[in-house]
């Protein structure tokens, strides 16, 4: 038997699943791009568009009606192949015209308006797309005034609609119902809340989403019994394929019994929910791994678990998390756990992406293969801290139980599986603009004759610190209100374009209430904001403390001055700006305090508002590379930093500015009010493979990880690299092509970036 903990040994993979490995990495060379459901890795002709031919052959027909029967439809019009060794079948849509998203409805339906007959395709465009984002910036001009609502969106001050929608499904409502259980399940909630048309529509929508899986899995084993009655099929290819439409034929309407089948059901929902995001798989596939391993199965339990690691890898999955907490509290690691990271270990990718769980009582081995998988140049799995998650979850008032049952989903977001819709972010606002607005007085930076926000006077009129910090918390309580109103908005879009439709059956609450996932019907329903330029806003506010209103070695004309030339001429003012006031990152109790006071105030200003969904917005700072955006639309600042620099990756130091070390840092970061951040906070921890070449210093990584994880930490996330191979990289990417890197809350192999996100993931060794 293996012992799938140990750090030695590797998983060797069957002579079949070998053969699986290959064809995958040879479809990855043509299709390279995992992050949509549209990807199909086969060459498609005659390409169809069943989104606009369902709505145009059905004009009378609900607007949930068509979308559902258009998805279904969408699916039984891709492909259907098996490739020769696979144990788990499916695959992803060809990139048709139109497809549903789970965050904006029906992506490509503007489309139509190319139509020359204005009036017609204005109508049908309408039809396709209810409510767009369009009515996000008329709600934004309504309430703030055109001119006002351009400046603002030119200063970049805020984003608000946001790219919501990642959540995680119930996974074990699926496996414990089956889909002919799920569809007497609607059967049942229609019974008790059909009240007229428009609920009855919703509940035949589900159905239809049901029904359609169950025939997509039926064609897939009829498709898998003709192949093997093909005389061109081999005696073992013959057995595959007959075990194929064996456990398609079961699985299409009976809930699984074994492993193997479970997988396939699974991942039929995984495929369907654009292979979003995966949930605690170590917790509920373990009964029937458990069952598989004392009864037998059609294939081996390592098989069926690498299959669908490998259909996860192909397809770009967001997120598996592991290990954690059960119901009572005990540790929820078990054999699954730790074979998931051998198979990660195995597979050496940017996919799939995992988190592990880490409490009191975890055990070291599982920390330590986490360490070990670092140590060979991989950037997963995370690691989240259940005591800061499960705290800040209870905070807002989610039950110690739930709370115990989250999970890390999308660019490490977190989620309640099966019973939530907070995934992924309602908007993201820069803190670092916002001080620029409380140096102007509110006044636009992109437009200097717009005033956008209240006039809290100039920055060379306050006289004391305190006075100035008063004008930044004025802008910022006017602002915030106006963002959440925005993020509502947002809402609303998502609610009228039912764009989480295959999720809604296997979530908690839609059926039971009547209600679609995004207008209230998960039993929670948090808005989550993104947080841009905590680093850059409170480093200067340290800076402008100590070397303007304490020691009065810059005086504030001179300072607005400095900030106006982009430091042109003021060499030495950004000196002293840079290395005479303390930068949060280094365990400096000013500098630390300082971001604490700032992220303490805008997540609580956000908490004071209820989102349209039912329950209050909350933090969190997870940016993938939105600080190099949001960097180049933000001025020169007092922590010495350039007008257009990046403003820094999620909610660590700006890059450069931590001096004191891995250990100082984490001190720092573990010092912010991270358990209001339950939206979830990345933190990119750079580990040199010098450092984790050491077995000694190996072990201090795992309880140097532990202690941050524990004393405050959320979570950490990891790029391995040294110095020297990312600069080669850049200049010659042909020889590094397996350096994984970390940007925000994914991984991805450093040669496929931009020049500008190079440089920033190169300044984060400097």
């Amino acid at each position: 038997m293996r012992d799938y903990t140990s750090t030695e040994e590797r998983i060797v993979l069957s002579s079949r699943m070998a053969a699986v490995k290959k064809e995958i990495s040879q479809r990855l060379r043509v299709f390279t791009y995992r992050e949509k459901t549209w990807c199909c890795p086969v060459e498609v002709d005659n390409m169809t568009n069943p989104f606009l031919a369902e709505f145009t052959e059905h004009p009378d027909a609900p607007y949930v009606i068509n979308l559902a029967n258009s998805i279904v439809r969408s699916w039984m019009e891709t492909p259907f192949v098996i490739f020769e060794n696979e144990a788990v079948v499916g695959i992803t849509r060809p990139q048709y015209a139109m497809i549903e998203h789970f965050s904006l409805g029906i992506r490509g339906a503007e489309s139509v308006l190319e139509d020359p007959d204005r009036e017609q395709a204005e109508a049908l465009y309408r039809r396709l797309a209810p409510l767009t984002k369009r009515h996000i910036a008329e709600e934004g001009e309504r309430t703030v005034g055109r001119t006002e609502f351009e400046a603002l969106e030119k200063d970049a001050l805020f984003h608000a609609g946001g790219y919501q929608g990642h959540t995680v499904p119930d996974y074990s409502r699926l496996l414990e119902n089956g889909l002919d259980g799920m569809l007497a399940l609607i059967d049942r909630y229609a019974a008790e809340n059909v009240r007229d048309q428009e609920s009855a529509d919703f509940y035949e929508a589900n159905r239809i989403i049901i029904r359609g899986m169950s025939r997509w899995l039926e064609t897939y084993a009829e498709k898998a019994a003709q192949l093997a009655e093909s005389g061109q099929a081999t005696d073992v290819q013959r057995r595959y394929y007959r075990e194929i439409a064996e456990n398609c034929g079961y699985v299409a309407h009976r809930k699984p019994r074994k492993l193997y089948q479970a997988v396939q059901l699974i991942w039929c929902l995984s495929l369907w929910d654009w292979v979003d995001c995966m949930g605690r798989m170590d917790q509920y596939l373990y009964p029937f791994y458990q069952r598989s391993k004392e009864e037998g199965d059609i294939i081996s339990t390592e098989d069926s678990m690498v299959s669908i690691v490998f259909k996860i890898w192909e397809n770009g999955s967001h997120n598996v998390t592991l290990s954690g907490q059960k119901p009572d509290g005990t540790d929820a690691s078990n054999e699954l756990s730790y074979l998931l990271l051998q198979i990660l270990r195995e597979i050496h990718d940017t996919h799939p992406r995992m988190s592990v769980r880490v409490h009191k009582n975890s055990p070291g081995e599982m920390l330590a293969l986490a360490v070990q998988l670092w140590s060979e140049g991989m950037s997963d799995p995370t690691v989240v801290s259940d005591e800061t998650v499960i705290k800040g979850l209870m905070q807002i008032g989610t039950p110690l139980e739930d709370a115990l049952d989250y999970t890390m989903l999308g660019c490490q977001e977190i989620e309640i599986p099966g019973k939530s819709n907070f995934g992924c972010e309602d908007g993201q606002f820069n803190l670092a603009k916002l001080f620029e607005y409380a140096m102007n007085g509110g006044m636009s930076t992109s437009n200097p004759a717009v005033r956008v926000g209240p006039d809290t006077g100039r920055f060379e009129d306050f006289t004391c610190f305190e006075d100035f910090f008063s004008a930044f918390q004025t802008q910022l309580q006017h602002f915030v209100r106006i963002f959440c109103h925005l993020c509502d908005s947002g809402q609303e879009v998502r609610a009228a374009n039912f764009a989480k439709l295959v999720k809604t059956p296997f979530t908690e609450g839609c059926l039971e209430k009547g209600k679609p996932h995004d207008a209230g019907g998960p039993i929670y329903n948090y808005g989550v904001v993104e947080t841009a330029g905590l680093a850059a806003a409170a480093d200067s506010f340290t800076a402008v403390k100590r070397l303007v209103f304490q020691e009065g070695k810059i005086s504030r004309q001179r300072l607005i001055s400095a900030l106006a030339a982009n430091f042109e001429g003021y060499e030495k003012e950004r000196q002293m700006l840079l290395n005479m006031a303390p930068k949060f990152g280094n365990d400096d109790q000013e500098a630390d305090a300082m971001a604490a006071r700032v992220l303490d105030l805008f997540w609580s200003e956000c908490g004071k508002y209820r989102s349209i969904r039912g329950d209050v917005y909350t933090g969190a700072c997870s940016l993938l590379a939105g600080g190099i955006g949001f960097g180049k639309k933000t001025g020169a600042l007092p922590d010495g930093r350039f007008a257009g620099e990046p403003l820094g990756n999620s909610i660590g130091p700006r890059p450069g500015a931590d001096k004191n070390g891995v250990s100082a840092m984490l001190n720092s970061v573990a010092k912010l009010p991270l358990e209001k951040g339950v939206g979830g906070t990345t933190l990119n921890v750079v580990l040199t493979t010098r450092m984790l070449s050491d077995p000694t210093l190996r072990t201090h990584i795992a309880s140097t990880i532990r202690t941050y994880l524990l004393g405050g930490g959320q979570m950490a996330q990891i790029t391995t690299a040294n110095l020297e191979d990312l600069l080669d990289a850049k200049a010659h990417p042909e020889r590094h092509g397996d350096l994984i890197v970390r940007i925000g809350g994914f991984s991805v192999q450093f040669v496929q970036l931009d020049e500008s996100a190079q440089n920033e993931i190169i300044s984060r060794y400097n």
